[in-house]
């Protein structure tokens, strides 16, 4: 065998693995993306009322309220968040979840490799 070949099969190998988790894997990020919307940056107040945190924001035109949860920051005042453009019900303090940039970003990385893969495996057809 000779090296261009083992190159090739190579190539080809890492082609099928880089677009068989890559294309799946931006498929589930753009569903994510669907299912959750946009999130928008908001201010939260944090307010105490009977001995429990609650945090209060505007989404649209509505006054929302919810308890704070377990690890999220347990001091009054004001804080940053974001909201989701499709349930304005649900507030996150602080950064959006990283869930959906994570699948998105290991789709591209995967995606790249299998077609770079492909490329290089189709290289000896031409030689």
């Amino acid at each position: 065998m000779q090296p261009l070949d083992t190159l090739a099969l190579v190539a080809e190998v890492l082609s099928w693995i880089g677009l068989g988790l890559g294309l799946p894997l931006l498929i589930v990020a753009m569903l994510v993306r669907l299912a959750e919307g946009p999130w928008l940056p908001i201010e939260i107040a944090v307010v105490e009322r009977d001995g429990e945190l609650l945090a209060r924001w505007f989404a649209g035109d509505d006054f929302r309220e919810r308890m704070l949860r377990r690890g999220e920051p347990a001091t009054a005042g004001w804080t940053t968040g974001v909201v989701s453009t499709n349930d304005p019900t649900r507030a996150r303090i602080g950064d959006p979840p990283h869930f959906r940039r994570v699948v998105r970003t290991l789709g591209i990385v995967f995606t790249g490799v299998g077609v770079l893969g492909l490329i290089v495996s189709l290289v000896p057809l031409f030689l």
